[in-house]
């Protein structure tokens, strides 16, 4: 969506903004779960860190709690300015969106979806993960057939990179047909 003219804002990019060393979140992190979860350069090892919220429920529902709300914030600010500077797309990329009940506020809610076997093997070559961890990353979240249930559009992404972008162009020439009233 980037290449046909979107802003794009990742909810990703602005969760590893809002934990650099010294922000409030990474002060937050560190004295929650101790400077053991720390790199030498100060950054957090994701890896440790991903390890103790994955096999401890509370411990991730209190790194949600001091993550999520500043993403939040962050990317409300971004959206504003992006679009008091007239940008006309604005499209906010959250992996998480469904089990932060963002999709209640975002509209249209376009769901990137794939079958269960490409998850797992998509999140364990991403993240170097062991097919338990990866099972339980997804364990975590909703399931896509709830979130397919919830979304505007779904995109199943099981196929090559020309297939996605095709259906991609698909939706944005709906959307923007809706836009411009046809």
């Amino acid at each position: 969506m980037r290449r046909l003219g979107a802003a794009v804002i990742d909810a990703d990019e602005l969760a590893r903004e809002v934990v650099q060393p010294g922000q409030i979140a990474w002060k937050e992190i560190v004295d929650t779960f101790g400077p053991e979860i720390l790199r030498q350069d100060k950054t957090l090892d994701r890896g440790k860190l991903r390890k103790i919220v994955f096999d401890n429920r509370d411990a991730r529902k209190k790194l949600e709690a001091m993550i999520h709300p500043r993403v939040r914030a962050l990317a409300e600010e971004k959206i504003r300015d992006l679009a008091a500077a007239g940008q006309a797309v604005i499209v906010y990329e959250v992996p998480l969106l469904f089990e932060v009940q963002l999709h209640h506020s975002l509209r249209p809610v376009i769901l990137v979806a794939c079958d269960s076997k490409t998850q797992i093997k998509r999140l364990r070559d991403r993240d170097q993960l062991t097919a338990a961890q990866a099972q339980k990353h997804l364990d975590a979240q909703m399931s896509l057939d709830e979130k397919r249930k919830l979304a505007d559009y779904t995109i199943e992404n099981n196929g090559s990179l020309e297939e996605l972008e095709g259906r991609v162009r698909e939706i944005w020439e709906q959307l923007t047909r809706m836009e411009d009233g046809g």
